[in-house]
C-alpha cells in the first residue's frame, strides 16, 4: 500500500464500522449486564449484527489492495458501513427509561426502517461485486439476503420475524463461511 488515500478511505472505513461494532457491544454489555430488559428476537438481531461487524472488519483487507481512489469511489466505499452503523442505531436503541416499552413493540416498530438499511447494505455489497467484476456465488446469496430483508420489511408478523432470524443466522453463517474459504 504505496498510496496515502487508500490508508485514508481505510481510517475513514474502519473507523465507522468500529463505531457500529461498539454501539452493538454496548447494547450486548448492557444485557449480559442486566442493565437492559431482553428479548429473544431483538438480541439475536445485536448477536447478528455484531457477526456482520465482524465481516466488515475483515474486508478492510481488501481496501488496502485499491489504488486510484476519488472522492466518489471513496462515498461509494463507505455508504454501505454507514447504513449498516444506522441500522444499528435502530436496533440497539434502549427506549425510554420510564414507560419503557417491551422490547418486541419496540422491535417492531423499528423493524421496518431497519431491514430498509440492511437491505441498502446488501444492494451496496452487490454493487461492489460488480464494480470490481467478482460477482460470484456471494454476490446471489447477498441478492437472496436482500430479498429476505424486503420481505422482513414490510411484513408485520412476530411470528415470521422470529422465524427469520434463524435463516438470518445460518444466512450470515453461510456467509462467513464462504468468506473464510
Amino acid at each position: 500500500m504505496d498510496n496515502p488515500t487508500t490508508l485514508l478511505v481505510a481510517i475513514m472505513y474502519v473507523t465507522i464500522v468500529a463505531t457500529g461494532l461498539i454501539n452493538v457491544l454496548m447494547a450486548l454489555s448492557d444485557i449480559v449486564g442486566d442493565k437492559r430488559k431482553a428479548a429473544p428476537v431483538h438480541t439475536a438481531w445485536i448477536v447478528l449484527l455484531f457477526l456482520a461487524y465482524m465481516s466488515f472488519f475483515w474486508d478492510t483487507t481488501a481496501i488496502l489492495e485499491i489504488e486510484g481512489w476519488n472522492f466518489l469511489s471513496f462515498l461509494g466505499f463507505i455508504i454501505g458501513p454507514i447504513m449498516l452503523f444506522f441500522a444499528t442505531n435502530l436496533i440497539t436503541e434502549p427506549g425510554e427509561s420510564d414507560g419503557n416499552p417491551a422490547l418486541d413493540s419496540l422491535y417492531m416498530q423499528q423493524s421496518a426502517r431497519f431491514f430498509f438499511f440492511l437491505l441498502l447494505v446488501q444492494i451496496w455489497t452487490i454493487g461492489l461485486d460488480v464494480a470490481f467484476a467478482a460477482v460470484n456465488y456471494a454476490t446471489y446469496l447477498t441478492a437472496f439476503t436482500g430479498l429476505f430483508f424486503f420481505v422482513l420489511m414490510i411484513s408485520k408478523s412476530q411470528a415470521v420475524h422470529r422465524g427469520a432470524v434463524i435463516i438470518a443466522g445460518i444466512i450470515l453463517l453461510s456467509r462467513l463461511v464462504l468468506q473464510a474459504l
